[in-house]
């Protein structure tokens, strides 16, 4: 089992450690519930190391990231961010991932952490002889999330920043001792936050900077049962729940994050996915009645079986059931009352439009 750089400040904070893609990573600390509100209402801080970070540069990257990639990096300027998927020659997604682009040929690409080698393999296998390189810099650095209402508060007082940075975007910055970092307003928690891409060995005194300026806004550390339940009630995806080799874009509702008018891995197969027409879509649900939806639970309408759910909890926001799930697409329209099979016996559930939890607007 893999560690990451602040694996013991999570043992001196007695996280509960549980094992997560090949590494020991804090599920919570006070609490998922506690976790979760404190990165609604104030600020949350996640130690995401686990994921991959990939460095693509070099003569050619801009047309080979266009190649591997179905979004529009035509599109994306120096110091930009874009969500974007690797598919398979059937449209599968192999994987789905962040990338930043650093300047002209340069790209820092964010893989989640179970697919890293599946990754590093395939976009390696894909790239021509005399192409850009492609260099595996998770060892070499740590990834921390800021996430919360109060999170520009905190970094602004940790670090020498002047400018609020812009949504999906991100800056080279420095902290006052001169470590570079890379500093991305990005996240998976649907609040305001920023994403923290530093040297491993800086990672502890950035992790205690940011703890230290927090204190005054009720900063707290959170964990990957937070992150869970935050990205839920936004109805955002996690792969190998709502998508995996075998589903398409299209088919986890990621259409938007396709480019057609270019070349890419994949095409052809969504194109003919298009056209002949979608058998099953990702949709959200919200239980009626009490209950906790999971992962795997078959969903009826009128006693026919029209899909299974592919992630599901207690929402602590909304404080009822919801959940995600690929139906039958003749099933998919917002309003559709479905069951989802609980022990045996059927719950009744609404499709409805994500994201779940709706967030306020001001100071964002």
């Amino acid at each position: 089992m893999k560690r990451t750089p602040l694996f013991e400040i999570h043992q001196k904070l007695q996280a509960k450690i549980v094992p997560f893609a090949g590494w020991e990573m804090p599920l919570s600390y006070s609490g998922v519930t506690d976790e979760h509100r404190s990165v609604r209402h104030a600020a949350g801080l996640f130690d995401v190391s686990h994921m991959g970070r990939f460095a693509v540069f070099g003569e050619g990257a801009d047309d080979y990231m266009e190649k591997i990639t179905p979004g529009p990096i035509h599109a994306l300027k120096k110091g930009g961010a874009q969500y974007s998927m690797l598919l398979n020659e059937q449209g599968g997604i192999i994987d789905d991932i962040y990338i930043y682009k650093k300047g002209s040929n340069d790209y820092l690409v964010i893989v989640n952490a179970s697919n890293r080698a599946k990754d590093l393999r395939w976009i390696k296998q894909h790239r021509a002889k005399n192409g850009p390189q492609i260099e595996d810099q998770s060892e070499q650095t740590a990834l921390i999330a800021l996430q919360g209402p109060r999170s520009w508060d905190i970094l602004s007082k940790a670090l020498p920043l002047k400018e609020e940075i812009p949504l999906r975007k991100f800056i080279a910055a420095s902290t006052e001792n001169g470590v570079s970092l890379l500093v991305a307003r990005t996240g998976y928690t649907g609040e305001k936050g920023y994403e923290l891409v530093v040297p491993a060995d800086a990672a502890e005194t950035l992790w205690q900077a940011l703890m230290t300026a927090g204190a005054p806004f009720e900063i707290k550390p959170a964990g990957l049962g937070a992150r869970d339940t935050l990205r839920l009630e936004m109805g955002y995806p996690l792969y190998g729940h709502e998508m995996d080799e075998h589903t398409t874009p299209l088919e986890a509702d990621l259409a938007r994050f396709i480019d057609f008018n270019k070349d890419f891995i994949g095409k052809e197969a969504l194109i003919a996915q298009q056209n002949k027409g979608i058998a099953r879509k990702l949709v959200g649900f919200e239980l009626l009645s009490r209950g906790v939806p999971r992962e795997g639970l078959l969903v009826y309408s009128e006693q026919k079986e029209i899909g299974k759910v592919t992630s599901g909890n207690h929402s602590p926001s909304l404080r009822k059931g919801i959940g995600m799930a690929h139906v039958d697409s003749h099933f998919c329209e917002e309003g559709t009352e479905i069951l989802i099979d609980i022990r045996g016996k059927g719950a009744m559930a609404v499709i409805v439009k994500t994201p779940f939890y709706k967030r306020k607007k001001v100071g964002h």
